[in-house]
């Protein structure tokens, strides 16, 4: 599975290969962790039995915006998509591959409010806790 590959063995091996086809049939592409958005939002609904209704309420989204995200129309921007793995419950992994399938930077330790965000969910912070602690250290907050 490519998953669990290191990123720099996996590009030593790709440029070693004489056939592309080897390649891609060595390692299942189709069952990697790279869903779509869309694809990885119905994941977690599903996985942590939510539905989008309440999340809508919870996140105080209008209910138009939050269609359009859930179905493709719309592309979210990264801190509505940080809003959204509140809302959806995402631990520090979830949540950076919910970045990640939304086609933003995932948190980066090396930024002061990003290594807040990724302290608060690593510690299972709730949005509230995790916007005293953004207020706490003079960072804008996740709203």
């Amino acid at each position: 599975m490519i998953d669990k590959e290191n990123t720099t063995n996996l590009m030593d091996e790709l440029t070693s290969f004489r056939q592309l086809h080897a390649y891609l049939e060595k390692y299942d592409f189709e069952d990697s962790l790279y869903l779509s958005f869309t694809d990885y939002i119905d994941y977690l609904f599903n996985k942590k039995q939510l539905k989008k209704s309440m999340l809508v309420r919870q996140l105080n989204m209008t209910r138009s915006y939050a269609y359009e995200v859930f179905s493709g129309c719309k592309r979210p921007s990264r801190e509505k998509t940080l809003l959204l793995s509140y809302g959806l419950k995402c631990n520090f992994k979830e949540t950076q591959r919910l970045l990640l399938s939304a086609k933003h930077n995932p948190l980066h330790p090396k930024d002061k409010r990003d290594s807040i965000i990724i302290f608060a969910k690593s510690n299972g912070h709730s949005l509230l806790e995790t916007n005293l602690l953004l207020d706490e250290f003079n960072e804008l907050l996740l709203d």
